[in-house]
């Protein structure tokens, strides 16, 4: 006797159709019919009357439904218990990142680390660098992967990730596109899309001024999506991370006289590492080659 012939036979003790229980079961007619005719061989006694015109139990299937209706019932226990259990036992990880960050190195992480801890459910939040010590200190957030800030604050413990430069984003077809690397004079030159939420901006325009560079903003936003957008038209250009999410349509050109990078870092508060969580993931982090 097999849990499937049981299932079945109660889907036709349910519907008194064969059709219908098939389609319950998800199984074909045939296959139903099949399986619960070796139910009643095993069980040595018909469970189902059948005719041409309808289907009914006998005396024998009334008695085994109501045996049969037990099992299921205790198996759904089983089962309802053992799905409890395994939630239990998952930890939940809510990760910010910062919008300006694209994805492609991060997969590469994330991939590995769920195979590796599948106990440990991660959700992803987009964030921006204004709110991510709120979130951190109100423990809306376990960590966040960001944009590295100079001021060293005692709240939050911080594992260097990698280094990128910056780089100017254009259509193709741009006069940029010929340029192997890209002048912060030209850049200048041309109408510029200012990245409201980009978290190295004030040190982009505060290195623009001080090269006595004055950038021709056409328009700012706090949407990159938009941004990009405005950037694939053709009129404008954006500077931004080299691993920042672009679509095929834009193309990407180092900034010859731009020297600093910008340090990808994992950032938690001092007590984060006290969640089995949160310290796997740090571990995880740090063990990861991100070149």
């Amino acid at each position: 006797m097999q849990l499937s012939q049981i299932r079945y036979f109660l889907a036709v003790a349910e519907t008194l159709n064969f059709t219908k229980a098939a389609r319950v079961c998800a199984v074909s007619q045939p296959a139903l019919s099949k399986a619960i005719r070796n139910l009643e061989a095993d069980l040595g006694a018909e469970l189902l009357d059948r005719s041409a015109q309808k289907v009914e139990l006998t005396e024998f299937g009334r008695t085994r439904r109501v045996h049969f209706e037990r099992i299921e019932d205790n198996l759904r226990k089983v089962r309802d218990a053992a799905s409890v259990a395994i939630k239990a036992t998952v930890e939940r990880l809510n990760v910010g990142v910062m919008c300006a960050i694209g994805p492609r190195r991060f997969s590469r992480f994330l991939e590995p680390f769920r195979d590796n801890h599948p106990q440990i459910e991660v959700t992803l939040h987009d964030v921006t660098s204004a709110v991510i010590p709120g979130l951190l200190l109100s423990g809306i957030l376990d960590c966040v992967f960001c944009a590295g800030a100079e001021k060293h604050d005692r709240r939050f413990q911080k594992i260097d990730l990698f280094e990128e430069k910056m780089a100017v984003a254009l259509a193709p077809g741009h006069r940029f596109g010929d340029l192997d690397e890209v002048p912060l004079e030209e850049i200048a030159k041309e109408a510029y899309l200012d990245r409201l939420n980009c978290e190295f901006r004030n040190d982009f325009l505060y290195f623009t001024k001080a090269s006595g560079l004055e950038l021709n903003v056409a328009m700012r936003s706090e949407r990159e999506d938009w941004i990009l957008e405005l950037v694939h038209s053709g009129v404008d250009v954006s500077v931004m991370p080299a691993s920042s999410v672009t679509p095929n349509t834009i193309a990407l050109r180092p900034i010859c006289d731009l020297t600093d990078l910008r340090k990808l870092e994992l950032a938690m508060t001092v007590n984060a590492a006290l969640s089995p969580a949160v310290t796997a993931f740090r571990d995880a982090a740090q063990a990861f080659d991100w070149k």
